[in-house]
């Protein structure tokens, strides 16, 4: 095998070890966010859910 061939499967090879190392924080990343937009959910349902308002007593 030549010298440049094997620089060639080298370079492939770290390409590739970066490629599953950023697939990998990317399904991380994902993960959390999906997370957070749970949480967002839930919290926002608790404020949207239906509340008892009171009126003010008349004046008259």
């Amino acid at each position: 095998m030549s010298e440049e061939l094997a620089t060639l499967i080298r370079r492939a090879d770290r390409a590739t070890a970066d490629a599953h190392r950023l697939i990998g924080e990317n399904d991380l990343w994902r993960q959390r966010i999906l997370q957070q937009f749970d949480r967002m959910f839930e919290l926002g349902s608790e404020f949207r859910a239906p509340r008892r308002i009171e009126r003010p007593p008349s004046t008259r």
